[in-house]
């Protein structure tokens, strides 16, 4: 089981360079056998990669961010550097703690090297198919589902901040994704997180009587809720979404098994 202080605390480790915090049931043993597996790991945006690791229910997810650390004076100029992937880890820790449908987080590594950062993030994979990429009625029983989860997050004390319909993942439940921009709650966030989602569906085909129907859904999966969905769905009216190339991109596969 993960939690923040293990995190914090009693998953820490040097390996080399890097500075691991680790699930208490991953060993130095299996962090090395994991870091072997990324070598054919391939990016599919600048200084950006993931990719599915192994098959079936032991099946993982990792993550892998690098950032250029030249020109070195820059650096010296520059705010100390935090990858998005350490919010997104310490964040699932706590979703995790709270049984909120998430990835579980395995192991957060962080290295420093002279041309560049790194930071890895392996998590459980999840099945499902990206809730962006369905139509129809299966386009409707997700957003139900993916309104329903934000509402809860909302409740949960956090804002998502990059809440398009990619990052809700629909297989018989749904689970929300990529924790990079999350937040404490606040009311401007939680405005952000249900505008942004409910322009994406609308502009992916669904109506104005199933997206009245959606804001219910956010409203009644919140414990008291601050926001008032009706209302942020009126203020939608005659707003469009600018339509901008998504990266998201299915996972490299690569061999192998924790």
């Amino acid at each position: 089981m993960l939690h923040c202080k293990h995190l914090m605390l009693a998953g820490r480790l040097e390996v080399g360079k890097t500075l691991v915090f680790q699930n208490e049931r991953i060993g130095r043993k299996q962090i090395r056998a994991l870091r072997g597996l990324l070598v054919d790991l391939v990016d599919f945006a600048p200084g950006r990669a993931v990719a599915r690791i192994g098959h079936g229910d032991e099946a993982l997810f990792v993550k892998r961010y690098r950032r250029s650390m030249k020109p070195w004076w820059k650096r010296i100029l520059r705010r100390p550097y935090q990858s998005p992937l350490h919010n997104e880890a310490m964040l699932l820790a706590r979703l995790k703690k709270l049984g909120f449908p998430a990835p579980e987080p395995l192991l957060y590594t962080e290295s420093r090297h002279p041309e560049f950062h790194e930071s890895l993030l392996f998590t459980r994979f999840l099945p499902g198919v990206p809730l962006a990429t369905l139509t129809g009625e299966t386009l409707q029983r997700g957003a139900h589902q993916a309104l329903g989860l934000l509402g809860q997050l909302h409740s949960h004390g956090f804002a998502h901040g990059d809440c398009n319909p990619y990052n809700f993942l629909v297989a018989e439940q749904a689970y929300l994704l990529d924790f990079e921009r999350a937040e404490d709650f606040s009311r401007a966030a939680g405005i952000d997180d249900f505008k942004k989602i409910m322009l994406r569906l609308r502009d992916l085909g669904l109506s104005d009587s199933v997206l009245e129907a959606l804001a219910a859904r956010y409203a009644s999966a919140t414990d008291s809720p601050v926001l008032d969905a009706q209302a942020m769905l009126a203020e939608l009216q005659g707003l469009s979404v600018v339509r901008k190339p998504t990266r998201w991109r299915p996972p490299q596969q690569l061999q192998g098994s924790l």
